[in-house]
């Protein structure tokens, strides 16, 4: 039988995407933990890691594996739980409003995580970009993305990602490399977006901003297929540094204009302050900002 601890551990390196992460946040030695996984692997005959000097990835039996450690780790936190909220149950409806853009199979993947974890919650996941009323319309939660206009909502900052501009090699061989913002206008951009929304992206920081146009090629709202039509070839586009992290590494994405970088953007949980903040929106709030970034970086080794 493979030792649980174990299981946890690897659970933890691959959620913090390293194991110098995770030896901070278990607060044990790295050499500890890398230790603890080598002896799982030789005792289940598998590698379920692969590593270099920049960063891990999972093998497809790894993955597949972790899914099951996953698993183990909700348990162990609802055995918690189970003692934590005692008096005062998470349980009922809970309605959420998240944007179009969101990875869905990540939304699904921590939902589900959630239902597990608290299974007397009934979940209403609603994917859409129009402006939810949180009271008139009944949802409990909107998950929106920063800035926010001033209003009689609480806001909850869940995370926030580092943008940046990447193309493809073969673009960029084809239509040459931007040198400074001008030269966007000369190129074919996948802009990530609504019908609203048009192409132009802010370039830089503080003082030193500057709007920059470009043509734009693509339109869409998801950021899965905004990395896809990047990879293939049909322009620049700006992406999360955590959804393109391993296609720079492997040099399938180039970043561009480094030395104009791009504010962070934040994504926010929006609740109404009309009522004291429920148990069942609190655990859930927690949740996903502690489970959004490993189930987007475990897509992003899977794919």
């Amino acid at each position: 039988m493979p030792d649980l601890n174990g299981m946890l551990l690897f659970a933890a390196v691959v959620r913090a995407e390293g194991f110098s992460q995770a030896a901070r946040e278990m607060g044990l030695p790295k050499s500890t933990i890398s230790r603890k996984i080598a002896q799982l692997e030789q005792e289940l005959g598998v590698r379920l890691l692969q590593r270099n000097t920049r960063s891990i990835s999972l093998t497809q039996i790894g993955a597949l594996f972790y899914q099951h450690c996953e698993n183990i780790t909700n348990e162990v936190e609802a055995a918690k739980a189970t003692i934590e909220y005692t008096h005062n149950d998470v349980a009922g409806l809970l309605r959420i409003a998240i944007p179009v853009s969101f990875n869905q199979e990540v939304i699904a993947s921590l939902c589900s995580g959630f239902m597990h974890l608290y299974p007397g919650i009934e979940l209403d996941v609603q994917f859409t970009d129009a402006e939810v009323g949180l009271v008139g319309e009944g949802y409990d939660i909107a998950i929106k993305y920063g800035p926010l206009q001033s209003s009689d909502l609480v806001a909850r900052l869940l995370f926030e990602r580092q943008p940046i501009l990447v193309a493809s090699p073969a673009y960029l061989k084809a239509k040459g490399t931007p040198a400074t913002p001008k030269d966007l206008a000369q190129h074919d951009g996948i802009l990530l977006g609504t019908l609203r929304s048009a192409p132009i992206w802010p370039l830089g920081k503080g003082n030193r901003k500057t709007m920059a146009s470009f043509k734009r090629r693509v339109r869409v709202n998801s950021s899965v297929m905004v990395k896809r039509m990047a990879m293939d070839d049909f322009g620049i586009a700006i992406l999360s540094n955590s959804v393109c992290k391993n296609e720079i590494a492997s040099g399938t994405l180039v970043p561009l204009l480094q030395e104009w970088p791009i504010e962070p953007f934040k994504v926010y949980g929006v609740y109404s302050s009309r009522r004291q903040l429920a148990t069942n929106i609190s655990v859930f709030l927690d949740f996903f900002t502690k489970r959004f970034g490993s189930q987007e970086s475990l897509q992003s080794m899977m794919m």
